[in-house]
């Protein structure tokens, strides 16, 4: 008899990218991997086909993954893909080019935003003046990288990409290893799920949840028949009173352009967490957390009492 394949998992592809490896040091062989072409499409993929997803949200070196927070700002954030948990991944980025191809050769870089970020001083120091272009991924570098050059009319190119995906495509070979700005360097990834109930896969037994994301913004502003519509500034309110009104603390703020019409008008994510002591008892930790769900509720209330909007995107 044979084994009920597991769910499938969106991942930002193609295979042999960071979201690929982290997703696959977490869920190994209890998921089918769905690979997608980019942030925004890895999102749009959390359904009842594509129940799970690994999406990256912030770097160490480069900060927060703007395409990322910007799909969070869609309605589906909050009602049907939430945040689940979180992964870190230790990044060592490499110098990838065709076989044969050296430094003075290459005319261009390739790789994903982040990963140009992370690199910048290397690429100042050792390709000055070489356009550096933003790819979907990591990937998606390396692959291209193969049909450009001699025999192409793309210039010669190099990709950054992991030491992994380099060996995933024949043809590649690494000119420099560790060339990202620091050592330390870590990505941080959300793992989504289109339930905020549903049990992750992989058998990995999940802790007391202690973590939240919560979206908040102004309410749509309303039309005035003689002109532009007027922003409603409560939300500065809202920030301003953030610790007391969540009860727990307060451990990130990111903001990004709401997608009303108002300029200048924003939507706020905030991560906040119950950083009390572990609680040993299964009973204990169970009451814990219920009580911390309902600070949290209740906190959501309280900010739409204001005048704002309020959506949690995820607990963990």
């Amino acid at each position: 008899m044979s084994e009920t394949p597991g769910p499938q998992l969106a991942f930002l592809g193609p295979p042999g990218s960071y979201s690929h490896q982290c997703a696959l040091d977490r869920f190994e062989t209890s998921v089918r991997y769905a690979e997608q072409s980019s942030i925004a499409d890895v999102f749009r993929a959390v359904s009842a086909e594509i129940p799970f997803a690994v999406i990256p949200q912030e770097n160490s070196v480069y900060g927060s993954v703007i395409d990322t927070y910007d799909a969070f700002r869609s309605p589906e954030a909050g009602q049907s893909v939430f945040v689940r948990g979180e992964l870190t991944l230790a990044v060592k980025h490499c110098l990838v080019v065709r076989s044969g191809v050296q430094l003075e050769d290459i005319q261009r870089v390739m790789s994903h935003e982040q990963a140009l970020g992370q690199c910048s001083r290397f690429l100042s120091e050792n390709l000055p003046g070489v356009p550096r272009v933003k790819v979907p991924s990591t990937s998606a570098a390396a692959q291209s990288v193969l049909y450009c050059g001699e025999g192409t009319d793309e210039p010669e190119s190099a990709a950054i990409c992991s030491e992994k995906c380099a060996e995933m495509f024949d043809g590649l070979e690494i000119l420099h290893k560790g060339i990202q700005n620091e050592a330390s360097n870590t990505t941080r990834f959300f793992i989504l799920a289109n339930s905020l109930d549903e049990p992750l896969p992989g058998g990995v037994r999940e802790p007391r949840r202690q973590r939240a994301l919560i979206r908040i913004s102004n309410p749509p502003p309303q039309q005035r028949e003689d002109g532009p519509p007027l922003p409603d500034r409560l939300l500065y309110t809202v920030i301003g009173t953030l610790l007391t009104t969540f009860g727990c603390a307060t451990l990130r703020i990111d903001r990004r352009p709401s997608l009303t019409d108002v300029p200048f008008e924003d939507v706020y994510f905030v991560e906040v967490g119950d950083v009390t002591l572990p609680v040993l008892s299964p009973i204990a930790s169970k009451s814990s957390e219920e009580e911390w769900l309902k600070r949290l509720k209740a906190g959501v209330e309280r900010i739409c009492t204001t005048g704002g909007e309020a959506v949690i995107l995820g607990i963990w």
